[in-house]
C-alpha cells in the first residue's frame, strides 16, 4: 500500500509540470542570489578536495557554518571508505505536508589535483543560495539540501544516503542534482543541460523523470536568459536514487570544459560566473516551483484561467483555445531548438505538417500583459 500512496503521490505531484506560467514573485526572488563569485573564490582557496584531506574537512566546516548562519542544524551524515572516514552535510526545510520531500543534491569533493571550482564549487555555492534564500518560507513539499561527500570516488556519499539513512516513511518527489554548473570562459555559456533518466535499470522512473525534466527546463527558459538543452543523466550523485526507483532530475553545464575538467586550472578564472548565476537562479525558481512554496501560485491554480491546446496530441493542425487577442507562439523541440515561430489570430489553426511525431514545448505570450505561458504537445500520426 506504501508504494501505491507513493507511485499515486508522485502521478499528481508531476502532472502539476503540465504547464508553466510566469510568477512575477518567483523572479523576484530569484534576484536575491548574490555573492556568488565571493564564494566560488573561498570554496577554490580551500584548495584540492579528495576525500580524507584537512582541506575537505575545511570545506566541510565552511559549508556548515554558512547553514548554521542562515538558521540552519547541519546533520553530518559519517562514513568509512577504507581507512578514511567522508561525510554528508544535511539540512530541511520541513514542508506543511509530512514526509513529502524534494531534494537538492551537489557533492562538495574534489579530486586530489583539482581545487573544483566548477566541479563542483558551482554546485555548492547554489545550494548556499538557495538555503539562505527560502529560510523564511513556508514549503507544502519539504526542501532536504544535500551535499555529498565522495562523489569522485564513484558517488559513495549519496549511495551511502538512500542505503542507510533514507527512511522508508520519506516520499521523495524528486532529486535534483547540481553538478558542474559554471560557463567555461571564452565559449558559447548560453545553454544549460537539463538531465533526466534514460537508465532502463529500472525503467519505471522514466516517464516522471522526463516530465519533470521538461518542467525543469521550462522554468529555465522562463526565468533565465539560457536555454535549455534535454540530455541523460549521467555519472554523478543522482544515479543511486534513480537505481532505487525515485525520480530524479540535473543540471549540467553544457558548454566544452574538458581543458579544465579534473584538472588544477578548474579555477574561477576559467568559468564564465555570470553563466553560473543565471544557472542558480534556475535552480532557485525550480526550488520554489517544486516544492510549492507559500505565495508562489502552482500550475494547477491558474492552468484554467487562460490557454490550452486543441487538439493535444495533435496530428497536422493546432489550435489555442482562450485567445480574445493575438499573440506569439514559438514551439521548441526537446533539444531546445526553435523549430517555429508566428503570431496566432483566436481560432487560427496552426500547421504542423513540417514537424515530426514527438514532444514539444509551446511557450505562448500575450503581448497586452506580458503573461507568457509554456504548455508540452504531443505531435502522434
Amino acid at each position: 500500500m506504501q508504494k501505491l500512496y507513493y507511485f499515486v503521490s508522485v502521478i499528481l505531484f508531476a502532472l502539476t509540470a503540465n504547464a508553466q506560467v510566469f510568477n512575477q514573485s518567483i523572479s523576484d526572488k530569484i534576484q536575491k542570489v548574490d555573492s556568488v563569485l565571493n564564494q566560488l573564490i573561498v570554496y577554490e582557496n580551500i584548495g584540492t578536495k579528495p576525500t580524507g584531506s584537512p582541506a575537505l574537512l575545511e570545506t566541510l566546516q565552511w559549508i556548515t557554518n554558512k547553514y548554521r548562519f542562515y538558521g540552519y542544524a547541519p546533520v553530518i551524515d559519517t562514513f568509512k571508505i577504507g581507512s578514511n572516514e567522508s561525510y554528508n552535510i544535511i539540512i530541511e526545510k520541513q514542508g506543511t505536508n509530512p514526509n513529502k520531500w524534494i531534494i537538492i543534491g551537489a557533492h562538495y569533493d574534489s579530486v586530489d589535483e583539482s581545487p573544483g571550482a566548477n566541479d563542483n564549487g558551482s554546485g555548492v555555492v547554489a545550494t548556499l543560495q538557495i538555503a539562505r534564500i527560502i529560510k523564511d518560507l513556508i514549503p507544502k513539499i519539504g526542501v532536504r539540501i544535500i551535499n555529498f561527500g565522495a562523489e569522485e570516488q564513484g558517488f559513495i556519499g549519496s549511495s551511502h544516503y538512500v542505503k542507510n539513512k533514507l527512511l522508508t516513511s520519506d516520499s521523495i518527489l524528486l532529486m535534483l542534482n547540481l553538478d558542474q554548473l559554471g560557463g567555461t570562459k571564452g565559449e558559447d555559456n548560453s545553454k544549460i543541460y537539463c538531465e533526466r533518466d534514460e537508465d532502463t535499470n529500472p525503467s519505471s522512473n522514466n516517464s516522471l523523470s522526463s516530465l519533470m525534466t521538461d518542467t525543469l527546463s521550462n522554468l529555465i527558459s522562463l526565468y533565465t536568459n539560457l536555454t535549455p538543452v534535454i540530455s541523460d543523466a549521467y555519472s554523478s550523485d543522482y544515479v543511486p536514487f534513480e537505481n532505487e526507483g525515485m525520480i530524479i532530475a540535473g543540471l549540467y553545464q553544457e558548454s566544452d570544459y574538458s581543458d579544465h575538467y579534473h584538472k588544477s586550472t578548474d579555477l574561477v578564472s576559467n568559468m564564465d560566473v555570470d553563466a553560473t548565476v543565471e544557472v542558480i537562479k534556475g535552480t532557485l525558481a525550480a526550488t520554489l516551483y517544486f516544492s510549492k512554496m507559500n505565495g508562489f501560485i502552482s500550475v494547477n491554480e491558474v492552468r484554467n484561467k487562460y490557454y490550452d491546446l486543441n487538439p493535444n496530441p495533435a496530428v497536422n493542425y493546432l489550435t489555442i483555445s482562450g485567445l480574445i487577442n493575438p499573440v506569439s507562439i514559438e514551439i521548441f523541440n526537446t533539444q531546445g531548438s526553435k523549430l517555429l515561430s508566428q503570431e496566432v489570430c483566436p481560432n487560427e489553426k496552426i500547421k504542423l505538417f513540417d514537424l515530426s511525431n514527438g514532444l514539444y514545448t509551446v511557450s505562448i505570450l500575450n503581448h497586452i500583459n506580458n503573461l507568457k505561458i509554456h504548455s508540452k504537445l504531443i505531435i502522434a500520426r
